[in-house]
Parts: C-alpha cells; structure tokens; sequence
C-alpha cells in the first residue's frame, strides 16, 4: 500500500474514531480534541496524489449562494473550523474563499539577528508546506485578483520527521490587484483595505460583507492574523517574543513568468529558476506617515510545486485565535 494512501486512512480512521469530530463544511464545523501528527513527507505525498494538469486546471466559483446550505451559514462554520482544529490533513472539504491554489514546498530560513524567538530567531531552520490561493473565483492577469498566501512550518529538516507545525495567514491587499504576477505583491498579515475602481469589484461587496460577518462572529479582531505560533515554535515554557506584522515578497533577482494563471505562473517560476524564493520582513513600528517599518529577516525557498485536489480539498492550516495581549 502506497504511504499516502496510508496517512489517509489515518486520518479517516481517527476521523471516523473519534479524535477528529464530526466534520462537513457544508454542513457544520465542531471543534477537533486531537488531531494526527504528520511529516513533512506525509502531507505531501498526499497532496501529490492527485495532481491537475496543467492544460487544464479546474476554476472553482465563488458566489453568495456557495455560503449557504438548508440554512445553515457555511462560511461561519469555515471560520469556527479553521480556529478549532490542528489538523494538517482532513477528509475531503471546500475551501469557501480561496478555494484554486497551488502547494509549495521548501524551507524556511531566519539568518538576521533580532530579539524575536522560536522560528522567528536567527539560525531557525525548518521545511515548510504553503498554499498561495486568489481570493473568491479569479485566477487569470487581467482580472482583479486578492492574493493569499497560508504558510505551514515544521520545526525540523528531516521530512519523514513528525511534528505539529505553526501556521501562518498572509493577504496582499482585501481590495484586490490587477498586479500580472504573484511574485509582485508584498503579502502580509494585517493587509491594507485598497479599494480599486471597477465594476468587477462593485460586486464583490456583498461577499465582502457576508465574510466580514462571519469571521466576526467566529473570533474578535480578524483584521489581524497575529504571528505567536511561529514564535512559540520550539520554544517550550519560555515567554516568546513575537513581531506584530510580517510580509512576504517574491524575489526581483528571480525571472517572472508569462503563465496567464497565478498556479501555472509559480509553478513554470519554479521550473526556470529551479527556486521560487520570496523574503521574510517583520516590523513592530510605523513611521510619521503610517508606513510600517520592514526589516529583513530572512526567505523562504521553494523547490517544489503542485496543483491537485488534496491541494484544494484537504490540506488545512490552523488559525491562531486573537490574544488581546499580544505575546
């Protein structure tokens, strides 16, 4: 039996036996007591087992009515599920804002001096599983597209090693962007609102709203993904000290691609450079006019892409709920 087929069945088992609660997006979310413990080879031998083609990559619709189901709020339930559970890996489930996305493997280096801790410290070395997504149903240039980017650190370079990882939530801006490719954004976790002007976005604010109000009702402060799971990362009992913002930006050193989809875009990026790398900044202060204060703090180098359906319909991240204060 093929490993990946095994992880599923753990999963399923555990699912089914109890650790993992009674699950359906679309029906209802409950919170999760336990969840499997996974390698960085395990999840993604998964989401490698049922790779789309390039040719032909399936555009999944985002609309008012793909919230709801016999009454029930599909996107509060999303919200309650993304905050309660742990897992790496569920049943088969729908992503209900950034449902296309490509899976990225590669590591995560911190090589700049700073007081921060756990796998924001210098010297913190780990593989790391991501997911770069457009919010809603956009994926071509020429189209105003909302870049996400959900990150999933193992503290540890040995893949076949079992850790629980941090995850993180990255967003170029709630507005949209008619940027040509992904690698131009800067991508961070407290993004700008920038409205663009055009009818294509007039229409989205409906959408908007009904998200809005679901994450509201599901956690205070959404506007914020804040950043202590990775600085609580291997650290033990210590008290961890954490950035308030991070940003993400591809590297200008690195050819861009003409690929129309941001998927077939990073991956054919992947296939020329033989890296995708984007940088790391933090910063905990704003200047006089409001603009944050980026230091380097290291990057993160893909070598790896796919786009499938464990990519789209299992791999999960975990959303930290808002500590009031902040560690």
């Amino acid at each position: 039996m093929k490993r990946n087929h095994i992880v599923y069945l753990t999963v399923l088992a555990a699912f089914v036996l109890g650790n993992c609660s009674f699950y359906q997006e679309k029906s209802e979310a409950s919170s999760v007591a336990s969840s499997p413990i996974f390698s960085a080879n395990d999840v993604w031998s998964i989401l490698n087992e049922q790779p789309y083609e390039k040719e032909n990559l399936p555009t999944t619709e985002v609309t008012l009515a793909s919230f709801l189901s016999s009454g029930v709020d599909l996107l509060l339930a999303s919200a309650k599920r993304t905050l309660e559970s742990e897992a790496d890996i569920l049943p088969h489930f729908d992503k209900l804002l950034h449902p296309n996305g490509v899976c990225l493997k590669g590591i995560w280096t911190i090589d700049a001096q700073s007081s921060y801790s756990g796998y924001f410290k210098q010297g913190s070395q780990g593989i790391i599983i991501a997911r770069a997504s457009t919010t809603l149903s956009n994926t071509k240039r020429g189209s105003l597209r909302g870049f996400g980017f959900a990150g999933k650190i193992f503290p540890t370079l040995d893949g076949d090693n079992q850790q629980k990882t941090a995850n993180f939530f990255l967003i170029d801006n709630l507005g949209g962007t008619y940027a040509d490719n992904y690698t131009e954004v800067g991508l961070t976790n407290e993004p700008n609102v920038i409205p663009t002007l055009s009818f294509e976005a007039l229409s989205l604010i409906q959408i908007a709203q009904a998200a809005q109000k679901a994450f509201s009702s599901a956690d205070v402060n959404p506007g914020i993904r804040q950043l202590y799971p990775i600085s609580q990362l291997g650290l033990g009992g210590k008290k961890p000290i954490t950035p308030k913002w991070m940003k993400i930006k591809g590297d200008i050193k690195e050819l861009g691609s003409d690929e129309e989809d941001f998927r077939a875009e990073l991956s054919d990026h992947l296939s020329k450079n033989d890296a995708l790398t984007f940088g790391i900044f933090v910063a905990d202060e704003t200047d006089f006019w409001g603009s944050k204060k980026w230091m380097p703090l290291g990057n993160i180098v893909f070598s790896e892409a796919v786009v499938s359906e464990a990519c789209d319909h299992q791999l999960h991240f975990h959303h930290n709920k808002f500590i009031a204060n902040d560690i």
